[in-house]
């Protein structure tokens, strides 16, 4: 069970908190996790939109006993974070171009480290992968959405338990995503937001909020100033 803050870097200029310019001095990003197993899991490349809109309970393909050794390169992610309706997959750079309801023509990106920790109790870790979200260039604050997906087991399968959002709103810029922490029943997000005079590299702000496990969903609890 994974325990303590962890930490996840977007891929975008969302915070300049990422990427290559280690500003706030964000650790650089992990490599994605690669299958120990000797034949990965074959996806399947019709996934199930599941039954919410954030996709939760979709099935997303067969799952080995330990998420561990899931190649995520290869898992498609629900993009309803960012307005699109349905599963994206992704390109060898881990990104695709998509049609959002809300914002037109976006990019959807994953992020390269994956969060793991035990919700459900039954010793088992399920997964969070970071997504973001950006219009491509067509404004100059960039990235317009972010999210955890959260995976677990369903049966023998693969499925969205749900995806985590900011839920702190900043006064200009996006707020971020900065870590997760699992324990039983919950996953308590870790955000970095905007107070009016921040510059866009540093947020000052920070906050968390909870989110509890309900079956094969998350619901999001009250959000908690902590700075």
């Amino acid at each position: 069970m994974a325990t303590g803050l962890q930490r996840i870097v977007p891929l975008t200029a969302l915070l300049m908190l990422a990427l290559t310019t280690s500003a706030c001095d964000t650790p650089s990003p992990a490599p994605p996790v690669k299958s120990s197993e000797s034949s990965a899991p074959s996806w399947s490349p019709d996934a199930s939109t599941g039954s919410g809109a954030d996709a939760s309970g979709a099935i997303v393909g067969p799952a080995p006993s330990d998420l561990h050794d899931v190649d995520w390169t290869k898992v498609p992610a629900p993009g309803a974070f960012c307005g699109v309706p349905k599963l994206v997959r992704f390109d060898a750079q881990g990104q695709t171009a998509a049609r959002s309801t809300a914002w037109g023509t976006v990019r959807i990106m994953r992020g390269r480290t994956v969060l793991y920790g035990d919700t459900d109790g039954d010793h088992r870790d399920e997964a969070a992968v970071y997504l973001g979200c950006d219009d491509t260039g067509a404004t100059q604050n960039g990235q317009i959405a972010a999210a955890y997906a959260v995976y677990g087991h369903v049966g023998k399968n693969l499925g969205v338990i749900g995806t985590i959002t900011p839920r702190k709103k900043s006064a200009t810029y996006l707020t971020a995503l900065v870590g997760a922490d699992f324990s039983t029943g919950r996953i308590v997000a870790h955000e970095k937001w905007y107070r009016p005079n921040d510059a866009h590299c540093c947020p000052t702000g920070d906050a968390t909020t909870v989110w509890y496990r309900h079956g094969d969903g998350l619901t999001p609890g009250a959000t908690r100033l902590t700075s």
